[in-house]
C-alpha cells in the first residue's frame, strides 16, 4: 500500500497569512504585516546553503514589523505579551551593529 502525503498547512496556500483578527484595522494590518516578517524569517533560516545577507535582511524586517506591532499597541493604551516582548528583546539583540 502507497501513502501518499497530503499538503501540510504550509504547503496549502504559501502566500496567504492566516492570523488572529485585531481589535481595529490597523493593528490587523500590522499583525499581517508581522506575520508575513516571521514567514520570511523562518523561509531564510531554512534555506541551503545559508546566505547572510539575506538573512540579516529578513531579521531587519522582523525587528521593524516587531517594533510597529508593538508601538501600535503602546498608541492604543495596550501592552505587548510577555511572549511578544521577549521575542522583540532577542532580535533587538541580534539585530545590534
Amino acid at each position: 500500500m502507497t501513502h501518499t502525503p497530503t499538503p501540510g498547512p504550509s504547503d496549502a496556500e504559501p502566500s496567504r497569512v492566516v492570523g488572529a483578527r485585531q481589535a481595529d484595522a490597523g493593528l490587523d494590518h500590522l499583525m499581517t504585516v508581522l506575520l508575513t516578517a516571521r514567514r520570511n524569517m523562518r523561509a531564510e533560516l531554512a534555506m541551503q546553503p545559508p546566505d547572510g545577507r539575506r538573512q540579516e535582511a529578513a531579521r531587519k524586517q522582523l525587528l521593524e514589523s516587531l517594533e510597529a506591532y508593538t508601538a501600535g499597541l503602546a498608541a492604543r493604551g495596550l501592552s505587548a505579551p510577555p511572549v511578544l516582548r521577549d521575542e522583540l528583546s532577542l532580535h533587538r539583540n541580534l539585530v545590534k551593529p
